[in-house]
């Protein structure tokens, strides 16, 4: 792909202010890596804190729905119905409620995390072998047994795998958040200010930086993902954006 688009820009003379080679991209990063690696930082800053408070609260409440047999019968169909919200359209109201800055990025990729583990951990957590819970009722295991030795390990390959989605909506809220929320620091700032002085070069630069980060950051919770539970396979996500 990356020689394909290297020929069809050089061959067809395409300007760059509309598609930079892959050679002029990669030199624009290098280029703008002081200004990119600064703003990094901040845009880092916003995907990790919205990703553990979007994750660790998702998962409260998950445990806490599947506490009770009746809860996620009563409780399931408002997640679902405020799940399908685009969470991209409430950037707005948070602006209205928390002012710009970095509050309510952080709160918007916080809530694009929120939903996908919520969802996942309660299929998790509430699917389960009922032979092995029956087991555990014969030995008069409590519930905090239960959960920690039926529950919880059942739960976890559903919890990483919508772990390692969340990692990627992180990143989308974060750059989105920046666009939209009157940011003046991060990586979707500059790509703002770029695109808004036609330098395309830069812009792409910035998408490839993200891209590249987006890649490690998965990487690193697939890695997180085998040491704690190396025996789990692969689930099926539930998931919506």
């Amino acid at each position: 792909m990356l020689i394909l688009w290297q020929f069809f820009t050089t061959f067809f003379k395409v300007p760059q202010y509309l598609l930079p080679s892959p050679t002029a991209t990669i030199s624009a990063l290098a280029t703008k890596w002081p200004a990119f690696s600064t703003e990094l930082i901040y845009t880092l800053e916003e995907i990790g804190i919205g990703f553990v408070l979007g994750t660790v609260v998702a998962f409260a409440l998950a445990v806490f729905i599947a506490s009770s047999p009746l809860l996620p019968k009563i409780l399931y169909p408002v997640i679902v119905a405020v799940q399908v919200i685009p969470k991209i359209a409430l950037a707005p109201v948070f602006l209205v409620w928390f002012g710009y800055g970095e509050v309510p990025i952080t709160l918007i990729t916080a809530l694009i995390c929120f939903f996908p583990v919520l969802v996942n951990s309660i299929k998790g957590l509430v699917t389960l072998d009922q032979s092995i819970v029956d087991l555990m009722s014969s030995l008069s295991a409590t519930r905090r047994q239960v959960f920690l030795k039926v529950q919880l390990p059942n739960c976890i390959p559903y919890l990483f795998a919508s772990l390692k989605v969340a990692m990627t909506f992180a990143i989308i809220g974060a750059i989105v958040g920046e666009w939209i929320g009157g940011s003046s620091h991060g990586v979707g700032y500059l790509m703002l200010v770029y695109s808004s002085n036609f330098d395309t070069a830069p812009l792409f630069a910035g998408i490839l930086l993200i891209t590249l980060v987006g890649i490690a950051l998965f990487a690193i919770t697939a890695l997180f993902e085998k040491l704690a539970a190396p025996w789990a396979e692969s689930v099926e996500l539930t998931f919506s954006t």
